[in-house]
């Protein structure tokens, strides 16, 4: 699979994970150059980092069903994420998924701004759960209450001078989806996603 990140930005990505104690393995966004939409997620879990791969555990599991019911295949989207590294806890020798720290999300952040800018215009962003849908719109949206929900509106990028997240001026159209790992835990969701994917059919 292609995927939009520079050498300059993979090397960049190998220093910060091997810098870092708490993040593992390098997943780099791929999929088609020119996609039916864009995955944005939090960060690859233990199968991921292990292999180097967007959703290969439990999570691309139910992925794969859910581009099934849109009737497209992991070769026609996009998949791509606010960290690019495992970040785990370990206690007794044993390592845990934790969220991504916000020094986390700025360190990565150039990597998705790299890639979200060189999309075709028009491309539809899915972001999966809170972490994905935040980073590019904020804190204040959660998913709860926009999934299913198309908006278009500019996303945030990071500013290393101010060292802050700032709308950009180009209009993205998005429509946030639960985690598919969230669904896994929480079973009664599935009905809401079903009724999401619906919706997100008729627009690619």
């Amino acid at each position: 699979m292609a995927t939009f990140l520079t050498p300059v930005l993979i090397q960049r990505a190998h220093e910060l994970i091997d810098a870092n104690d708490n993040l593992e393995g390098f997943v780099p966004g791929e999929g088609s150059l020119t996609p039916k939409l864009v995955l944005v997620s939090e960060a690859p879990g233990a199968k991921e980092a292990e292999l180097s791969h967007g959703f290969q555990g439990p999570a691309g599991t139910e992925l794969n069903q859910w581009l099934a019911l849109l009737g497209i295949s992991r070769d026609e989207i996009y998949m791509t994420g606010a960290i690019r590294a495992r970040p785990f806890t370990e206690t007794k020798g044993r390592k845990r998924d934790r969220r991504p720290t916000q020094a986390e999300l700025k360190a990565f952040a150039p990597l998705l701004d790299h890639e979200l800018a060189a999309l075709p215009t028009g491309t539809l962003l899915v972001p999966l759960g809170n972490t994905g849908l935040q980073r590019l719109l904020g804190n204040k949206m959660k998913i709860t209450q926009v999934h299913g929900e198309l908006m278009k509106m500019p996303i945030l990028r990071f500013h290393s001078a101010t060292d802050q997240f700032k709308p950009g001026s180009r209009i993205y159209s998005l429509f946030p989806l639960f985690h598919p790992s969230y669904v896994r835990r929480f079973p009664s969701k599935r009905s809401l996603v079903e009724d999401d994917l619906k919706m997100l059919k008729t627009l690619i």
